[in-house]
C-alpha cells in the first residue's frame, strides 16, 4: 500500500524567502537566498521535471535552483532585465524574460535565444514540450523551442458593438494535464477564455470572472481552479464553461494557486499572508498556515511513503504481559 503525503515545499514570497510547510508534522521552515528584501522577490517557482528542483524565480535577473532533498541551493541562472518564469524541458533549461526574451540553457551556458513579443506577463511549458507565452498587447503564442517559430498564435475577440476593440492582456496561463492542445487563460480585464488550436485562433471559451484581475489559474482534464485581485478562489467547468463553486477565507489578493497531483487539494497563497489548502471537492479548508510573509506562488511537492501490510504492524508489537504489570503495581502501593 502506498498513499502520498501532503506537503507544500515550496511557498514563495515577496522578500525573497522560500517556505516550505509539512501538513503532517505541522513544521514551517525557512531557506533565504540573501538578505530578505523587496529586490529579491521571487515572482514564479516551477518544479523540475525530475520533481527533486525547485526552479525560484527572482524579480531582478536570477533563477535560483533549490535541491528539495538537500533543503539548499544547488545551480544559479542569471540573465538580463526582469523575469517573468524558469522552467526545464528535457535537457535544457528555459528561462523567460518580461521583455520576451527566451533564453535555452545547455550545460549552464546560453546555447540559444529568441523572442516571443514584448511585454510578456506569463510563459509556461506544454504538454508537447512547447512554451506558451502572453502579456499586455501580447496574444497568446505557442513556440517550438528547437525550431523557435510560432506554431499557434491567437487572435482578438471581434470588436463590440459599438466597434471598440478589446485590449489583450494576458496574465496567468495554464495547460490541461493530458492535452495539450486546450490552454486556459486568465486576462487583466476578468476575462477566463479557453483556446483549442485544432479548432480556430479566437477562443472557444470566453466569459467574465469576478471584478478584478485574474492573477492566477490551475486546470485539470474537468475543471479549472482560478484567483483574483479580490481574494475570489472558484472552480469552473470546462465542459460547460460555468462556474461551480467558490473556496472561501481568503483576504485580498491570491496571487498562486496549485493543485495536487494526486489527492483532491488546492493549495493559494497572497498578500494576507496565509497559505490554505482547500479540499476541491466538499471545499472544506482543512489546513492554514501563517507565513508572516506576503507570497506570491505556492507548489506542491508529493513524498510517496509505504505503509506496513496491517498483519506485519501486529508482528513487531512488543509482548506486554498487562496482568502482570498490574499485580507489581498493587504490590508496591501496599508496601507504600
Amino acid at each position: 500500500k502506498q498513499w502520498y503525503q501532503r506537503r507544500v515545499r515550496g511557498v514563495a514570497t515577496e522578500l525573497g524567502s522560500l517556505r516550505a510547510v509539512d501538513f503532517k508534522t505541522q513544521k514551517n521552515t525557512v531557506v533565504t537566498y540573501d538578505e530578505l528584501d523587496k529586490k529579491n522577490e521571487i515572482v514564479s517557482i516551477s518544479r523540475s521535471t525530475k520533481g527533486n528542483e525547485l526552479y525560484c524565480t527572482l524579480a531582478m535577473n536570477l533563477i535560483n535552483v533549490f535541491d528539495t532533498a538537500e533543503n539548499i541551493y544547488v545551480n544559479q541562472y542569471e540573465m538580463e532585465g526582469p523575469l517573468v518564469d524558469g522552467f526545464d524541458i528535457d535537457d535544457a533549461f528555459i528561462s523567460c524574460s518580461k521583455n520576451g526574451q527566451i533564453y535555452v540553457w545547455r550545460d549552464d551556458e546560453v546555447c540559444e535565444k529568441f523572442k516571443v513579443g514584448e511585454n510578456t506577463e506569463c510563459c509556461v511549458k506544454s504538454l508537447n514540450k512547447e512554451i506558451i507565452s502572453g502579456g499586455r498587447e501580447c496574444e497568446l503564442s505557442v513556440w517550438d523551442v528547437e525550431n523557435q517559430k510560432a506554431t499557434f498564435t491567437s487572435k482578438n475577440v471581434p470588436r463590440d458593438t459599438l466597434d471598440i476593440r478589446m485590449p489583450v492582456w494576458i496574465q496567468s496561463i495554464s495547460t490541461l494535464k493530458s492535452d495539450p492542445n486546450i490552454f486556459c487563460v486568465g486576462t487583466h480585464y476578468h476575462q477566463f477564455r479557453m483556446y483549442d488550436k485544432r479548432v480556430k485562433r479566437r477562443p472557444v471559451v470566453d466569459i467574465e470572472w469576478g471584478e478584478l484581475p485574474i492573477f492566477s489559474l490551475t486546470a485539470d482534464d474537468k475543471h479549472c481552479y482560478l484567483s483574483n485581485g479580490k481574494g475570489d478562489v472558484g472552480r469552473l467547468d470546462l465542459r460547460t464553461g460555468g462556474s461551480i463553486c467558490k473556496y472561501r477565507g481568503a483576504v485580498g489578493s491570491v496571487r498562486g494557486l496549485a493543485l495536487h497531483s494526486a489527492e483532491p487539494y488546492l493549495a493559494s497563497v497572497g498578500l494576507d499572508r496565509y497559505l490554505r489548502v482547500h479540499h476541491t471537492e466538499t471545499r472544506e479548508l482543512v489546513h492554514k498556515f501563517y507565513l508572516k510573509n506576503r507570497m506570491n506562488a505556492v507548489v506542491f511537492t508529493e513524498a510517496v511513503i509505504k505503509e506496513e501490510e496491517e498483519e506485519d504492524v501486529w508482528k513487531n508489537l512488543e509482548e506486554v504481559n498487562v496482568k502482570r504489570r498490574k499485580l507489581e503495581a498493587m504490590w508496591e502501593l501496599q508496601n507504600d
